[in-house]
């Protein structure tokens, strides 16, 4: 999977999913006000390009298409102990990288130290094993995409596998807010 580096001069790395029609840079900027000093590698997704760019092919009927999923994160997982970055990993994905995310710790719950999970969908992602990885969940209250209500029984589900899963609800829609980056610098501090 094509990714895109800056070296920092701490001991922490961000590795970052964008959104759908995102790109390398969309969330350099939120990094940028959580943690200056870390290093990051965002990883561009490989499903269409420009608007339509994504990790995985659209959903069809509100269902995943779990086979293309399933590949996409195979390939990812085989790359991934090659490419785990020395000291704290923090990996942080918003929309359909965090749908990735959420598809990724299915597989490998131990993939980071701490995930950051911003307006993900609730998928009926299948978790059968429980991780120490820390998860922040947030989602807006007046998000159409990423309905709040599918949001908290997201985070339940997350929960029952991840003890250590923080909810967030915010009083916004899907886009992320100055509040939602100051609480997650807060929980990560």
């Amino acid at each position: 999977m094509e990714q895109f580096n800056i070296a920092g001069n701490s001991n922490t790395s961000f590795i970052l999913f964008h959104g759908t029609g995102g790109n390398e840079y969309s969330l350099l900027q939120v990094v940028g006000d959580i943690d200056p000093a870390a290093h990051i590698r965002a990883y561009i997704g490989e499903f269409a390009t420009g608007k339509e760019r994504r990790f995985f092919a659209p959903l069809q009927n509100g269902q995943v298409d779990r086979a293309d999923l399933e590949r996409r994160v195979v390939k990812f997982l085989k790359d991934w102990p090659q490419q785990k970055p020395e000291g704290k990993v923090i990996m942080l994905g918003y929309s359909n990288g965090a749908n990735f995310l959420l598809a990724l710790l299915e597989k490998e719950p131990d993939l980071a130290d701490t995930v950051v999970l911003l307006h993900p969908s609730n998928l009926t992602y299948r978790f059968s094993r429980t991780s120490t990885t820390a998860l922040i969940l947030t989602a807006g209250a007046r998000d159409t995409i990423s309905s709040p209500g599918e949001s908290l029984k997201l985070s339940k589900t997350l929960a029952a596998h991840f003890p250590q899963t923080t909810f967030k609800l915010f009083d916004h829609g899907h886009e992320l807010t100055d509040e939602e980056v100051k609480f997650i610098r807060a929980q990560l501090a």
